[in-house]
C-alpha cells in the first residue's frame, strides 16, 4: 500500500485566467498570507470544524416538519412470500387485528403485513409530503433489521430497512389526500421486540438543499489537515454560509430569507466559482450486493432482492441521474418469477440506459472448488438469461466477495467474451498485500485478461504516523467524502490513471444506494478542492474508457500470474464437508447424464434428449455453488434446503442416464447374457465394477476375468473399457477364486503382500512400511506412519467457518481411541481390510482396498462426527524429494512450493484442489486422490488432506452427524503425469455404470463402441452434452500436462465437427471436418467443439 503516493489538490495554485476573470485574492483571500496569518486561519478551520456540526444536525432535523403518527393500522402475521398479503381488505378478510403506536413485533424468521390509511395532515397542502417508517434499529449492517416492502395505493414503490426509511407520499400534498399504505414485513429477532412507527411529515426541499450543500463540503474539511490550503479555503465558504444563517425561529421569515441566502451562496460562490474541474476523477457505480444465501435463506434471498431493486427502481425516478449496475441473473430471475411486474420496470430501465445488467456469471460463484466446467455453465448460464431478457451480454466478471480464484480462471473469462475481471476481497489478505488494483492477470494458460480491485476504503488523515494501516477495502462503498478520498488515496497505481472506480451502496444483505449518497454526489461532482470529483456511470464504459486509455498511452501494466489465492479464508476448502461431497458428486453426475442422453439420442435410438431437466440440474447446481453457500460458510438452514436440492439433482440425473443407458443397452447385439458396462470418461480404462446379476463368472469375450460374487452381487475389473461408451462383458461359468494377496497378521495389524506392493498396516490402519516392487523402493520414511489421522485444536480467532489459522498445528490431539482392522475381503479383484475406530468422541469406519491392477490404495471412510472446533487431517509422510507440488484445479493443476521461504509461500498452508495433489520427483512420485475433499497441505516431504473441521458459527450444528467420502494414494511411476495421476482422479470420482442385459441376438448397436476418442494421452475429453440451441452436440476438452500437443479427435462416420467457443458462437476461420478433427493446443487450453451429424 503506497498511502504516502497521494496527489495533493492545492485548487490556490490555478491561474486567474481559470478562475472567471476574478483575482486570486477575490477567490482566495488566504492566498498571499503569511506564515502567522496562515496559522490563524488553521486555528479558525479548526474551531469551524465544531461549529458546523450541530448546525448540520439542526438543519437535519428541521429539514423534517409536523411528524405526524399514521393511526388505524391493521396487522396480520403471515409466511414467506406472503406479500399479495397487503392487497387483502382487513375490513373483510380473516387474521387481521389492530395495531396501535408502541404495539411490538417480531420474532424469528417472522412475517407481517400492515395495512390502514395515511390522510395529509392539516397544513401540509401544497408541500412535500413523506412517510417515514422506523423501528428503532440503528446499526446499519445488522441484515436481521426489520425490513419491508411499501406498497402505496396497491402498487409497490419501494423497501424499506434501516437505510432507507423514507418514502414520498406526494411532492405537493393537497388538503385532506388520502392514501392507502401496505408494508409487508420481515423480522429476524429473538422476541417480539421491534417497536414499529409509522409517520407522515413534510420535507422541507429548501432546508434539506441547505444541509446538503454545507454536509458534502464540510465532510471533505474534516478529513483534511487543519493547516491545508484547501480546507482553509473550503472554511471560509462554510464560515461564511453558516454566518447567514438565523435559526433562532424555525420556520419563520426571517428563517427562511437566512436559509434562501446561504443556499444562494454556497450556489454562486462556492458551487459555481470555487469549485472546478479536480485532476482526479472517481466514477461511481451504484451497487448492492446480495448474498444468495449467507446469514440468511434463499428464502429470504427472494425478497432481499424485491426490496432492493424496487427501491433503485424508486430512487431512479427521484435522481434520474443514478445508474446502477446489479450481477447475478440467478436474482433478476426470481424477481422475474415473484415480481413481474417489477421486473417489467427493471427491463425498462435497462432499455433506458439507467440499469447496468453486468457481472458474467449466473451468480456470484466460489472460484476455488467449483469445477472448470461449472465455471463454464455459469458463464453460459448467466450470459443467456442476459442476452434473453435484456437484450445485453456483458464483458465484465464481477465478484467482488469470492475468496479466491483459480489460475484458470482467466483463460474461462476470455473464452466466454470476458474481458476484466474485478474484485475487491483480495485486499482482505492476512499477510501480504497484492502490490496492485490494475494489472493484467496471466492465466496457466497463458491467456490475459484486464484485473481491477476496486480501492474504496475511508481516508486515511496521517497514514504516515498510522503504526498498522488497513489495506481492506470494501464493495459496500458509501458515496460520502470519506469515502471518495481513500478510494484514490488507497489506490496503488496512480501512474497509470486518474480515473478510478467505486462502487457504492449498502450490500451484503441488499439495500444499496441511498437518497443521501445521491444529494452527495451533486455536490461532489462540482469538483469539490482537496477531494477527486465523483462521477455516476456505468462500469462497462469506465472499463471501455480505461482499456482506451491504457492503449493510447502504451501503459506498462505490471502482470500478476497464476492463481490469486486468498490470504485469509483458508476454512472454506473443508467447513461443511457433506455440502463439498455432494458439489462434487452433481458436478460429476450432470456430465455423466448429458453424456449418456446426448450418446442415447445421437445414436438414433429413439431416445429424446431431456434439455430442460438437465438444464434445472446445472441451474440447482450453479446456485449451491454461491461463494456462501459451496465454501461453508452460511447458515445452518441454508445447509438443509441445499442438502434437499443435491437430492433432487441426483435423483434427476441418476433417472436421466439409468433410462439413456437403458435405452441404449436394449440395443446392443449380444449373443449370451452378460453385463455391458457405459465410460463416462474421456478416456480408455480398466476399472472395478460391481452389478446385482447373480452371475459368477464373466469374461471380456475370451478370457476369464478377475472377479467376485457374493450375496448376488458380481465384482469385476472390466478392462478395455473404451471412452465415451461401452463395452459387453458376458457371463461365464465361475472360476476358482485365486486371492490377490498374501495376507499375515501382524501385531494387531496386518503385512499384505500383492503384486505390486509389500505393505505394513498396524492396528490403526496406518502404513508403517511401503514397499513399491516395480520401482524397488520404498515410500514410507522410516518411523514414520502414512494414513495418519491427525486431529488439531481449530478455533480462529474470527470468522469461524471462514478461517483457518496457522496456529492450528500448535495444538494436536493424541488420537488413543480403541481400533480394530480385520480382513474383509482377499479375492481375485481386491484385499480390503475393515478398520473400526475411536476418533476423539466420534466413530470412523474404513475401508482400505488394494488392487493388483490398479496402483491405488482406497481408505473408503465412514464417519460418525461429533467434535466441535477440532480439524481432522489424513497425512501421508512419503521418501520424496521435491520443493514443488502439483494440484488440481479446473482445466488443469498448478504448481505451489512445498517450503516457506518468502511470506507468499507462508501464507499459503492450506490450499485447495480438486481430485488430487501430487509430490514427484524425476522418476518417481505419489498423489492423494479424493472424492469429495478440497483443503490441502503438502510440506516437508507429507501429503495432508484436511477432512473435517467443526465450526460453530455461522451453523453451530456444523459438519455434526455421519460423512461418507474416499481419498486414495497413489504412488506411481514417473511424475504426476507419466503416472497416471489425471486418469486416477477422474476414475475415482466416475465409477463406471454396468447394466446386466440378457441375450439380444437381434441388436443393432456392436459389442464395444467409442463414440469420440483422443489420441494423446494429456488431452481429456471432458464434456458431451446437446448444444443450446439443439444443433448437435457440444464437446468440451483441455489439454491436462501443461505441454504444446497435436492431437486427432476422432468422430463417428456420420458427424463433422468444428472448434467454437464455450458460449457455443462460431469462431472466425473454422471450418467443419469429418472422421478425425485434428487438434493444435497449447499447454492447458480449453477447446469446444460442435458436432454436428448428418440428417
Amino acid at each position: 500500500m503506497r498511502a504516502n503516493n497521494v496527489r495533493p489538490y492545492n485548487a490556490v495554485t490555478r491561474l486567474a485566467a481559470s478562475q472567471g476573470g476574478q483575482s486570486p485574492e477575490r477567490r482566495f483571500p488566504y492566498h498571499t498570507l503569511n506564515l502567522i496569518e496562515k496559522e490563524g486561519a488553521a486555528m479558525q478551520n479548526t474551531e469551524l470544524r465544531r461549529r458546523a456540526r450541530p448546525v448540520l444536525d439542526a438543519l437535519r432535523t428541521l429539514a423534517l416538519q409536523g411528524r405526524t403518527p399514521v393511526l388505524g393500522l391493521r396487522k396480520k402475521s403471515c409466511p414467506y412470500h406472503s406479500w399479495d398479503t397487503v392487497q387483502e381488505d382487513p375490513a373483510t378478510a380473516h387474521g387481521w387485528t389492530p395495531f396501535a403506536p408502541g404495539d411490538a413485533i417480531g420474532g424469528v424468521e417472522a412475517h407481517y403485513c400492515f395495512r390502514g390509511g395515511i390522510t395529509a395532515p392539516a397544513g401540509s397542502a401544497g408541500r412535500h409530503l413523506v412517510c417515514l417508517v422506523s423501528t428503532g434499529a440503528t446499526d446499519i449492517w445488522n441484515n436481521n433489521n426489520p425490513q419491508f416492502l411499501a406498497y402505496l395505493n396497491g402498487a409497490l414503490l419501494c423497501g424499506l430497512d434501516v437505510n432507507h426509511t423514507e418514502f414520498d407520499l406526494s411532492p405537493a400534498a393537497a388538503e385532506g389526500q388520502t392514501w392507502q399504505l401496505g408494508l409487508y414485513t420481515y423480522c429476524n429477532t429473538p422476541a417480539q421486540d421491534v417497536f414499529l412507527k409509522v409517520e407522515t411529515a413534510v420535507r422541507d426541499d429548501e432546508i434539506t438543499g441547505l444541509y446538503y450543500d454545507l454536509k458534502a463540503p464540510y465532510e471533505v474539511l474534516v478529513q483534511l489537515d487543519e493547516g491545508d490550503t484547501n480546507a482553509i479555503g473550503i472554511g471560509r465558504y462554510l464560515e461564511k454560509a453558516l454566518d447567514m444563517l438565523d435559526l433562532r425561529d424555525p420556520y419563520s421569515a426571517a428563517f427562511y430569507a437566512s436559509i434562501a441566502a446561504a443556499r444562494r451562496y454556497m450556489k454562486e460562490e462556492f458551487y459555481e466559482s470555487f469549485c472546478q474541474r479536480q485532476p482526479v476523477t472517481v466514477d461511481c457505480v451504484g451497487h448492492t450486493h446480495i448474498d444468495v444465501a449467507w446469514l440468511w435463506t434463499l428464502a429470504q434471498t427472494r425478497e432481499k432482492a424485491i426490496r432492493s431493486f424496487a427501491t433503485v427502481n424508486y430512487l431512479m425516478d427521484r435522481y434520474p441521474e443514478y445508474k446502477f449496475l446489479s450481477s447475478q441473473p440467478q436474482l433478476y430471475d426470481f424477481v422475474r418469477k415473484d415480481c413481474p411486474a417489477l421486473f417489467e420496470k427493471i427491463r425498462a430501465r435497462v432499455a433506458d440506459g439507467h440499469w447496468e445488467p453486468e457481472g458474467g456469471m449466473w451468480l456470484e460463484s466460489d472460484c476455488n472448488m467449483a469445477s472448470g466446467e461449472s465455471l463454464i455453465r455459469q458463464f453460459l448460464h448467466g450470459q443467456e438469461f442476459f442476452g434473453r431478457e435484456f437484450g445485453k451480454q456483458g464483458h465484465i466478471l464481477w465478484l467482488p466477495d469470492a475468496f479466491g480464484f483459480s489460475g484458470a480462471l482467466p483463460q474461462i473469462m476470455a473464452q466466454c467474451g470476458m474481458d476484466w475481471f474485478m474484485t475487491t476481497k483480495m485486499a482482505w489478505n492476512d499477510t501480504n498485500c497484492m502490490p496492485h488494483d490494475l494489472t493484467r492477470w496471466r492465466g496457466i494458460d497463458g491467456t490475459e485478461v484486464l484485473a481491477y480491485f476496486i480501492s474504496t476504503k475511508d481516508y486515511d488523515k496521517r497514514p504516515d504516523r498510522n503504526p498498522k494501516p488497513s489495506f481492506n477495502t470494501t464493495y459496500n462503498g458509501l458515496l460520502n467524502p470519506r469515502q471518495v478520498m481513500g478510494c484514490w488515496q488507497r489506490f496503488q497505481d496512480k501512474e497509470l490513471t486518474q480515473d478510478v472506480l467505486q462502487c457504492y451502496g449498502y450490500g451484503d444483505g441488499g439495500g444499496g444506494a441511498t437518497a443521501e449518497m445521491l444529494e452527495i454526489n451533486r455536490r461532489m461532482e462540482k469538483g469539490i478542492p482537496g477531494a477527486p470529483q465523483t462521477r455516476l456511470t456505468h462500469a462497462a464504459p469506465y472499463f471501455d474508457k480505461l482499456k482506451q486509455h491504457l492503449d493510447e498511452t502504451q501503459a506498462d501494466l505490471p502482470c500478476w500470474h497464476g492463481e490469486m489465492y486468498f490470504e485469509y479464508h483458508r476454512g472454506v476448502f473443508t467447513s461443511q464437508g457433506r455440502n463439498k461431497r455432494a458439489n462434487r458428486a452433481a458436478e460429476f453426475a450432470n456430465l455423466t447424464a448429458e453424456t449418456a442422453a446426448a450418446l442415447a439420442e445421437s445414436l438414433r435410438t429413439g431416445y429424446a434428449y431431456p434439455a430442460a431437466a438437465l438444464h434445472r440440474n446445472w441451474e440447482l447446481t450453479l446456485l449451491n455453488q454461491f461463494h456462501d453457500i459451496l465454501p461453508g460458510s452460511a447458515l445452518g438452514e441454508v445447509y438443509e434446503v441445499s442438502q434437499q436440492q443435491y437430492g433432487e439433482i441426483l435423483a434427476s440425473d441418476a433417472r436421466i442416464t439409468d433410462d439413456a443407458l437403458h435405452t441404449v443397452a436394449a440395443l446392443v447385439k449380444t449373443d449370451r447374457p452378460g453385463v455391458v458396462v457405459f465410460n463416462q470418461l474421456g478416456f480408455a480404462r480398466d476399472t472395478v465394477v460391481r452389478v446385482a446379476c447373480g452371475a459368477s463368472g464373466i469374461t471380456d469375450g475370451g478370457h476369464p476375468l478377475p472377479c467376485h460374487a457374493e450375496n448376488g452381487v458380481l465384482t469385476f475389473v472390466a478392462q478395455n473399457l473404451p471412452a465415451k461408451g461401452w463395452r459387453f462383458y458376458p457371463f461365464a461359468d465361475a472360476e476358482p477364486e485365486t486371492p490377490c494377496a498374501e495376507v499375515t497378521e501382524n501385531d494387531g495389524g496386518y503385512i499384505i503382500d500383492t503384486p505390486l506392493y509389500h505393505i505394513v498396516f498396524n492396528g490403526c490402519g496406518e502404513i508403517t512400511a511401503l514397499l513399491d516392487k516395480e520401482a524397488g523402493r520404498e515410500l514410507i520414511p522410516a518411523g514414520y506412519c502414512a494414513n495418519e489421522l491427525q486431529l488439531f485444536e481449530d478455533r480462529p480467532d474470527e470468522y469461524d467457518a471462514w478461517n483457518l489459522e496457522k496456529y492450528y498445528r500448535r495444538h494436536r490431539f493424541a488420537l488413543d481411541g480403541a481400533a480394530r482392522l480385520t480382513v474383509a475381503e482377499n479375492s481375485p479383484v481386491c484385499c480390503r481390510l475393515h478398520l473400526e475406530r475411536a476418533i476423539s468422541r466420534s466413530q470412523l469406519v474404513q475401508d482400505i482396498t488394494l488392487y493388483p491392477h490398479s496402483r491405488r490404495i482406497d481408505f473408503a471412510t465412514h464417519i460418525d462426527w461429533h467434535e466441535q472446533h477440532v480439524l481432522l487431517k489424513a497425512a501421508f509422510p512419503v521418501d520424496i524429494c521435491a520443493d514443488r507440488a502439483q494440484y488440481d484445479i479446473q482445466f488443469g493443476s498448478i504448481a505451489r512450493d512445498t517450503h516457506t521461504n518468502t511470506s507468499w509461500d507462508e501464507a499459503r498452508f492450506e490450499v485447495c484442489a480438486h481430485k488430487w495433489a501430487d509430490l514427484s520427483e524425476p522418476g518417481y512420485g505419489a498423489a492423494l486422490l479424493n472424492d469429495g475433499r478440497y483443503g490441502y497441505d503438502v510440506h516437508d516431504g507429507v501429503l495432508r488432506l484436511s477432512l473435517l473441521r467443526a465450526a460453530t458459527y455461522p451453523d453451530p450444528h456444523a459438519d455434526q452427524g455421519v460423512h461418507d467420502f474416499t481419498y486414495a494414494l497413489l504412488p506411481h511411476l514417473g511424475d504426476w503425469r507419466q503416472g497416471g495421476v489425471i486418469p486416477a482422479g477422474y476414475d475415482l470420482n466416475a465409477p463406471a455404470l454396468p447394466l446386466a442385459v440378457a441375450a439380444q441376438p437381434a441388436g443393432t448397436l456392436p459389442a464395444a463402441y467409442s463414440q469420440f476418442r483422443i489420441d494423446a494421452p494429456n488431452v481429456v475429453l471432458e464434456t458431451v452434452k446437446k448444444a443450446e440451441d439443439g444443433s448437435g452436440l457440444i464437446l468440451r476438452l483441455y489439454e491436462s500436462w501443461g505441454t504444446r500437443t497435436r492431437a486427432a479427435l476422432a468422430l463417428p462416420d456420420d458427424a463433422a465437427a468444428v472448434r467454437c467457443t464455450p458460449m457455443e458462437q462460431p469462431l472466425p476461420g473454422e471450418e467443419a471436418v469429418q472422421h478425425s478433427l485434428p487438434l493444435m493446443l497449447h499447454p492447458f487450453e480449453i477447446c469446444t467443439i460442435h458436432v454436428q451429424f448428418a440428417q
